[in-house]
């Protein structure tokens, strides 16, 4: 069995703009690139897509991040060509074999010979999104099946492994969480060549920064499974690492599970995933806790953030929840939220402010698993238009999403509340996530959000600084909201078996909602003045 190096074989599934579809190196990403470039990777899931993407900035960070802003735009108007990239990413493949008698690829730099066959797992046990042995016990293994996932290429067990480490949340007492915590939410700026359109080029330059004297010192240091591993149980003097402890690209490569792979001959046996097959496969792994404590310090360059309150100087990754990444995240993921809470992850920021051009069309792509400590419960994704903008076109377009968005949460509110009144007589002590009813409203709602952008946008650079240019667009999304959550509500409560429930609690909350909608009651007020429009009456 010869080494799998994760540099020198072709191992990451990927789609070109002509629809074929094949197997490269991670030196291959330009390849053809002004003929028929590579437009997506093509793994059968969306966190190992995701992951790819983290993969090769990570890579790319490690290996050729820009001295200078100069360098980083020499790279993008002419990208690297495979040589280049090849004899660069070449000097760090001692680093990524995958199997063998040295260092493995994400796996525990310790072999376990010496624990018992409790280490020992199915490989399924690598997926996030795998049941428990709780689901298991309980015969609630609806989605995932047991038994389904039964061996692994090595080309999907490199990319399990990297999902897992950098996403995994809690996997009980001393198995770790990611270097971001338990699902983190990733963002990534998509740009389009203006030469080349659409490319994976395109998804992954953007996304590196450039690299200062700290970070330029590199080391062995920077990928955590070619030493012994920095254990953390209580009797360790590494109960918790901060970013003084490791090299600071380690947040690339972050390593918070002692994981062993064990390898065999395949016998007629494809990959559970991909059905593709391997000379080698594998069925199992060992794992034993206590791996990488990741705590202070971490701020990773492709995760949005948030803090508690404004006095606050430490920063949390931000997760999804409810299973949706819609339009209402916004604030705080490309502009800093209004209450100073969120702030967007710095490649977004870098990007917004030193790198878009009028020629470049750019957008930027959010995902992550919603999880519910252990369990997953979705994988979320989504994509939104970023523009680029001179500073009082910024200032105002920045106000206006704040204006429509918060405009939004308000009107979700008010949907949430009066299907609740209408439905109970105590709707406070109502029992049960109710979420789903607002994130509806913003789903249904986020084209005319789009269309409204671009309008906004255009009225105020056509508008030689009007005092508020923008609101003839803002009561247009108002009227638009109101169909929306009314169309919500009646469909939530149909009039059908009405007399079954109490008819006076079902009108009044219906009316609640109507009036508020038209800015009457305090309600209505906050709503007008989230949109800053005037109110019934006002003028």
């Amino acid at each position: 069995m010869t080494n799998f190096n994760l540099i020198h074989e072709p191992w990451l599934p990927v789609k070109r703009q002509s629809g074929r579809i094949e197997s490269i190196q991670p030196w291959r990403i330009t390849e053809d690139i002004d003929a028929d470039p590579i437009v997506s990777f093509e793994w059968p899931r969306p966190d190992f897509n995701g992951a790819s993407h983290e993969f090769l900035i990570g890579l790319l960070a490690t290996t050729i991040a820009p001295e200078d802003e100069d360098v980083w735009q020499e790279y993008w108007d002419k990208p690297p060509s495979s040589e280049v990239l090849e004899q660069q990413f070449s000097k760090v493949a001692f680093a990524f074999d995958l199997d063998g008698d040295g260092p493995r690829f994400m796996q525990d730099f310790e072999k376990f010979e010496e624990y018992s066959a409790k280490a020992n797992f199915p490989i399924a046990g690598l997926l996030i999104d795998a049941p428990g042995k709780q689901t298991l016990k309980q015969n609630a293994d609806l989605f995932i099946k047991r038994g389904r996932v039964l061996a692994f290429s090595r080309a999907t067990l490199a990319i399990a492994l990297f999902t897992l480490s950098t996403y995994a949340p809690s996997g009980g007492a001393g198995h770790r969480t990611s270097l971001r915590g338990g699902g983190p939410m990733t963002t990534l700026v998509i740009a389009d060549h203006i030469q080349f359109g659409s490319t994976l080029w395109g998804r992954l330059w953007p996304n590196v920064n450039m690299i200062d004297s700290k970070l330029a010192k590199f080391d062995d240091s920077v990928f955590p499974w070619l030493s012994a591993t920095r254990t953390s149980s209580k009797k360790d003097k590494t109960i918790e690492t901060t970013i003084e402890d490791v090299h600071p690209l380690q947040m690339y490569w972050g390593m918070p599970r002692r994981i062993r792979v064990l390898f065999e001959p395949s016998i007629d046996q494809r990959c559970s995933i991909t059905a593709v097959e391997d000379p080698f496969i594998t069925t199992g792994y060992q794992t034993i806790n206590y791996g990488v404590n990741y705590t202070d310090g971490f701020e990773h360059p492709l995760s949005p953030y948030y803090r508690t309150n404004v006095k606050e100087t430490s920063w949390l990754p931000r997760h999804v929840q409810s299973n949706a990444i819609t339009y209402r995240l916004w604030s705080g993921l490309v502009i800093l939220s209004s209450d100073s809470l969120k702030k967007p992850a710095t490649v977004v920021r870098h990007w917004c402010q030193s790198r878009a051009s009028h020629d470049t069309m750019s957008r930027f792509v959010a995902f992550g698993y919603d999880m519910d400590n252990m369990k997953a419960k979705g994988w979320s994704e989504a994509e939104m238009p970023i523009w680029l903008l001179d500073p009082t076109t910024y200032e105002f377009m920045e106000l206006f999403i704040l204006q429509i968005i918060n405009g939004a949460n308000e009107v979700g509110q008010l949907l949430v509340k009066s299907v609740k009144s209408a439905l109970f007589s105590r709707p406070q002590d109502a029992r049960g996530d109710y979420h789903f009813i607002s994130e509806r409203l913003f789903r249904e709602s986020e084209s005319e959000f789009m269309v409204s952008l671009n309008r906004a946008r255009e009225l105020i650079i056509e508008s030689n600084e009007q005092d508020d240019p923008t609101v003839a667009v803002r009561e247009k999304w108002l009227v638009h909201i109101k169909k929306i959550a009314n169309r919500i509500f009646d469909e939530n409560i149909p009039m059908e078996g009405v007399e079954n429930r109490d008819m006076s609690r079902v009108i009044q909350a219906k009316r609640n909602l109507t009036f508020a909608l038209l800015g009457y009651g305090a309600s209505g007020k906050k709503l007008f003045s989230q949109l800053d429009l005037p109110t019934p009456g006002s003028n």
